[in-house]
């Protein structure tokens, strides 16, 4: 039986060696080793609260935790159950460098085994670690786009105050101010919205940085849209000028138009804006008053200004000194009107011509003439003015009218002596 195993010994090792040859040749034939590259493999970081515990934080830097090719060298068939997702790469922070780097481990979580080799276009993840810093910024809302013709946008508010946020101090301290935008392109009514929360620097520039948090990213905005009217603004005066001058009638900036805006069902009530006429005291002025008023401060309540150009108003109130002039009138210019059945009035006192001195602007007393000038003595009104009801005869001091426009006045007035009698009846 040994003479049988050990007889041609060389032979027969030599066809199983052969025999062995034969299966690495038909398996790398079948199943050949070859080399495969894998894309955008994501690197995973371990133990990072190493960082975060110590009241720092990290950024990764050029996008090193993603590893743009990765290349396998393994047989064809596990190539060909291969994916991307079976690729682990991950970098441990208990491995960070001085330089703050740290080497990226590669593995497969299948066929482990059959790998002869795995290497990446990237070797190493870059951090730039700083302390963290945390601030409290004050909220506000703003709005863009264009508000519809004839409204205007009035009181923006928001349900929060403050938004807090933190991240690497460099960046941090690159922001100053917290503001979300509402857009209020094409609204005639009241927004009630949800707005982002934007970060912005000293320059406006927004800063978008994916390593800064917020407590809300968010926040509820209100935005009040008002309908806008243009009204006048109506003044008068109190008071009167010094002796000797009077007030023209004229105010500069009255009936000056402005526009205001509020709510629609307050401001279909208000056609005019009214200034007080205390404001415009002239007790005393003997030259023009020349004034400044805040309209905004006799606005209606819940009114406001569409136009803040239009909140100061200089006005001026126009006073002159008075002028006199003398007229010489005739006695016949002189008469009597509205005598009462059954008497008869005359008149006399008067000579024959007689002077009166007017006194007003120069503008009214210039017009007067003595021709166009008659005097009258009313009687009803007279008696009116006296308290009579019936006519008395007898003899009364009268001053006479001369119809003068209300802005002239006599220096002083002319009386006659007014004479009633009654009539006789006629004997039939």
């Amino acid at each position: 039986m040994k003479n049988k195993l050990t007889k041609n010994i060389g032979l027969k090792l030599g066809s199983v060696f052969l025999a062995v040859v034969l299966w690495l040749v038909v398996t790398s034939v079948n199943d050949p080793t070859e080399s495969h590259s894998y894309n955008n493999i994501p690197v995973t970081l371990l133990n990072v609260e190493l960082i975060t515990d110590s009241g720092q934080v990290y950024e990764v830097l050029d996008d090193s935790d993603k590893i743009s090719r990765v290349m396998i060298r393994a047989p064809r068939s596990v190539h060909n159950e291969l994916k991307e997702e079976n690729i682990i790469a991950t970098a441990d922070v208990r491995e960070l460098s001085s330089l703050d780097t740290i080497s990226i481990r590669l593995s497969t979580n299948i066929y482990p085994n059959e790998i002869t080799s795995i290497t990446g276009s990237t070797d190493t993840v870059k951090l730039n670690i700083e302390d963290k810093r945390s601030k409290a910024l004050t909220l506000k809302a703003t709005t863009s786009g264009q508000e519809e013709q004839g409204y205007l946008i009035g009181e923006v508010t928001t349900d929060q105050n403050l938004v807090r946020i933190s991240g690497p101090q460099s960046v941090i301290d690159r922001v100053v101010r917290a503001s979300a935008d509402v857009n209020v392109s094409g609204m005639t009514s009241d927004i009630v919205t949800n707005a982002e929360i934007k970060l912005y620097d000293a320059d406006d520039n927004e800063i978008s940085n994916p390593n800064i948090t917020q407590n809300i990213k968010t926040v509820g905005v209100k935005v009040s849209i008002l309908q806008k009217a243009s009204v006048p603004v109506n003044l008068s005066v109190t008071g009167q000028p010094a002796p000797g001058f009077r007030a023209t009638g004229e105010i500069d900036g009255n009936g000056s138009i402005i526009e205001i805006a509020g709510k629609s069902n307050v401001i279909r009530g208000i056609s005019a804006i009214e200034i007080p006429a205390e404001v415009l005291d002239i007790t005393d002025q003997t030259e023009d008053y020349v004034t400044d008023i805040d309209v905004r401060e006799y606005l209606p309540d819940n009114i406001l200004l569409a136009n803040s150009a239009d909140a100061i108003k200089t006005v001026t109130v126009y006073i002159e000194p008075e002028v006199s002039k003398k007229l010489e009138i005739r006695e016949e210019r002189v008469g009597v009107t509205n005598v009462p059945d059954g008497y008869n009035a005359s008149i006399s006192g008067l000579d024959e011509s007689f002077v009166i001195e007017v006194i007003g602007l120069s503008r009214d007393v210039a017009e007067l003439q003595a021709n166009s000038i008659s005097g009258v003595i009313d009687i009803q009104k007279w008696m009116q003015q006296e308290g009579m009801t019936e006519a008395e005869p007898g003899y009364y001091t009268v001053e006479v009218d001369f119809g003068l426009p209300d802005e002239v006045t006599l220096l002083e007035p002319v009386s006659v002596l007014l004479h009633i009698s009654e009539k006789e009846v006629e004997e039939e």
